[in-house]
């Protein structure tokens, strides 16, 4: 038996981003559904009670998404046309608890991902699901906080047992919360914080870290009482760090930055917080607020396997006032000159997959999980009916080469490939249908307008013939 026996081909999408129908059956506001299609949309600085709650703009593209909600069953027929073998996909919490406080969950809710559920079955596509992918009901940032107040904890968890024990015949992945390192570059979208002028925002991303920390290992905990068979990851998005030059200074610069990155996966693998974070607390004056008995959960109930998104490498220098930045999947990073342009919002760097995954897997040793890669751009043009979008092509063809080349020849253990946004829909950071990621091109502009017909791209065919030849198609 290979790794190519089990492999899992497929791609991924996340609730917030597809779905639409923002107030059908029951469904309560989101932390998604306020972000306004606005270049500061993410920055922390905006982020305050005032202007990301209070203010009203014209145009929500979240709330509209790709329409998935009405055309599940016909997108999961265009994945097994695919081939794929496997789907991620995220759980709407607030389809499921509107405001997160209600007693019992809204029965239409749980119904919608039923039939999502039983439509993979019949087309034998193994669900992914992601139970919180950068969405929480609105009710709870403006009445706790968000993840800041631990009574969130015993909410989510609760949301989480829901779903978990009603769909325990259908999923046997589980990945509790989606990028959560991200909640130190954007954390209204990771955490549904909010801040004042002179309030210590790091103090409060990372205690707002320890909660979802403590809850994603409290839902392990249960999860694996309701079904021994269920397998639970942790999510990162990770970069690989390279200094900018061999100079001692930048080579620490890159170090650090890795290690800070590598915090929250830490936690969820190895059951505790690296030792270098006392010392970083006390520097910056933050005090979590724990119970002892946190402790023991976090260590006796840690994730089977890693999963994580790659778009990018990231670049690193002591000194940085002269230096070019360009954009990641995170924070903005130092350009690296030994990386060519490209179409891409980011540089791209298929090499820097192969050194990622070989860097978690000698670090953690359990299995991995590539759970999203991709092309975001806006250079897909719809031309007689078609998408001629080679650049995505070649884009995921370097990458896939390289994640073969990590098994093969490196000794990784993987268990899957996701490509992210498989079908077209609103970006996260500039909240934009523009930004296509999809091999499945959504008839529909920045502002809503369109059919919001499914077209194949050239991707779409070429994406057909690797999980066909299970990868050999690639070194054709």
């Amino acid at each position: 038996m290979t790794w190519k026996d089990s492999f899992l081909w497929g791609g991924a999408i996340s609730a917030n981003q597809t779905e639409g129908h923002f107030n059908a059956d029951g469904r309560g506001l989101t932390n998604f559904d306020i972000l306004p299609m606005e270049p500061k949309r993410l920055d922390d600085v905006y982020l305050d009670q005032d202007n990301i709650i209070n203010q009203s703009y014209h145009f929500y593209s979240g709330r509209h998404g790709n329409n998935f909600y009405e055309t599940y069953e016909s997108d999961i027929e265009l994945l097994a046309e695919l081939g794929v073998n496997s789907f991620r996909l995220s759980v709407a919490w607030s389809r499921i608890f509107p405001t997160g406080e209600e007693e019992s969950p809204n029965e239409r809710g749980l119904q919608f991902y039923e039939n999502i559920f039983k439509k993979l079955k019949e087309k034998k596509i193994e669900p992914i699901v992601t139970i919180s992918h950068f969405d929480m009901p609105l009710y709870l940032i403006k009445k706790y906080g968000g993840w800041f107040s631990r009574k969130v904890v015993d909410l989510y968890v609760n949301y989480a047992t829901v779903v978990m024990k009603r769909f325990s015949d259908y999923v046997q992945y589980w990945i509790p919360f989606n990028e959560m390192n991200m909640i130190m570059h954007i954390p209204f979208i990771g955490a549904g914080l909010t801040f004042t002028k002179n309030e210590n925002k790091l103090a409060k991303k990372y205690q707002a870290t320890h909660h979802q920390l403590l809850a994603n290992a409290k839902v392990i905990q249960i999860g694996r009482q309701i079904n021994s068979n269920f397998k639970f990851g942790c999510m990162m998005a990770a970069a690989k760090t390279y200094p900018y030059t061999c100079k001692p200074e930048d080579v620490f610069s890159a170090f650090e930055s890795d290690k800070y990155n590598l915090i929250f996966s830490d936690v969820q693998v190895k059951g505790k917080y690296p030792n270098f974070l006392a010392t970083f607390f006390e520097k910056n004056q933050i005090h979590l607020q724990t119970e002892q008995e946190d402790f023991e959960i976090l260590k006796n109930n840690t994730v089977d396997f890693l999963s994580f998104s790659y778009y990018s490498s990231a670049c690193s220098v002591a000194k940085d006032s002269d230096v070019e930045k360009v954009k990641t999947n995170g924070p903005d990073t130092v350009k690296n000159p030994y990386l060519p342009a490209s179409n891409s919002v980011w540089q791209v760097d298929p090499l820097g997959l192969r050194i990622t995954l070989n860097q978690l897997y000698d670090r953690y040793e359990l299995p991995l999980f590539i759970v999203e890669n991709g092309l975001g751009t806006y250079d897909d043009q719809f031309v007689d009916g078609r998408i001629h979008d080679d650049y995505r092509v070649n884009y995921l063809k370097e990458h896939l080469k390289n994640m073969v080349l990590a098994v093969e020849e490196d000794g990784v253990e993987l268990i899957g490939y996701l490509m992210w946004g498989i079908i077209d829909l609103v970006s996260v950071s500039e909240g934009k249908m523009s930004k296509r990621y999809g091999l499945i091109y959504v008839d529909a502009d920045d502002q809503g307008h369109g059919t919001y017909k499914r077209y194949r791209k050239d991707s779409f065919y070429w994406y057909q013939k690797v999980v066909e030849s299970n990868g050999d198609y690639l070194f054709d």
